[in-house]
């Protein structure tokens, strides 16, 4: 059997997304390459990054899991920086802290922040929420013990923080990102940016030809976040997404 649909797929721990279309073709009918078109269109904007909390998302998915910390950094009135620019500064110098205290005790810092100055009540004060690779009971005291510019940090595992619904990180992406939501106050100011350790694992993606007949579907025990389907007299595509039960992930 010709194959005629292309599969993609993007695995980030349990995460995975994945769509199967029909492949527009050099011998189809200018008919058939327009109306296939559609539909292998359509399919790419479903895995497009279209906003950046869905590349944050996969990231997260990929490196951590709700044991991990969320971090909040605030600074006092006597630390308080002038600027982004300069808070970046402090929170890179704890960083480089922490790695050199990870390192001592034989562990891998992963990390992914974001320098945010707009706050939840409407106020504006520059903070950083940090998302950090645990090692152990120990993590809280380092943590505090190595951010000198105020004593109010947060610190919560990922799963019970209000932003966790799913090991699939969407609410938390999307808090992470808030200041990039165009939807946000006009007085949102700033990059809006998320930065990372180096060391990230980035999700696995692939990509191929298959025949006509296949389709994407959840293995079982999966639980199914999303789905969409759209077809036309010349070609469909498939779109899901699902968490992979928890033995799985951990065995891949």
């Amino acid at each position: 059997m010709a194959k005629t649909k292309r599969l993609k797929k993007q695995t980030a721990g349990r995460l995975v997304r994945a769509v199967c279309y029909t492949q527009v073709l050099a011998t189809d009918a200018p008919r058939a390459r327009a109306e296939k078109a559609k539909c292998s269109t359509a399919a790419r904007r479903k895995l497009n990054y279209r906003f950046a909390y869905q590349k944050l998302q996969m990231q997260l998915a990929a490196n951590f899991t709700r044991r991990d910390l969320y971090v909040t950094l605030t600074y006092d009135d006597e630390h308080l920086p002038p600027n982004r620019k300069a808070a970046k500064k402090q929170v890179a110098a704890f960083f480089d802290r922490m790695r050199r205290q990870y390192r001592r005790a034989g562990k891998e810092l992963r990390y992914v922040y974001v320098t945010q100055e707009l706050q939840r009540d409407g106020s504006r004060r520059l903070h950083h929420h940090l998302i950090i690779s645990a090692t152990g009971s120990g993590d809280y005291d380092t943590i505090r013990a190595l951010w000198p510019n105020g004593d109010n940090v947060e610190i919560l595992p990922i799963g019970e923080t209000e932003m966790y619904v799913h090991d699939d990180f969407l609410e938390l992406a999307q808090y992470l990102l808030h200041e990039r939501n165009p939807d946000a106050p006009a007085t949102t100011v700033g990059d809006r940016g998320w930065n990372a350790s180096r060391n990230l694992r980035k999700p696995v993606e692939e990509s191929e030809m298959v025949d006509e007949s296949v389709t994407v579907t959840a293995p079982p025990g999966a639980y199914i976040l999303d789905t969409d389907h759209k077809q036309n007299e010349f070609g469909c595509y498939d779109y899901i997404v699902y968490l992979l039960p928890e033995r799985r992930a951990r065995k891949e």
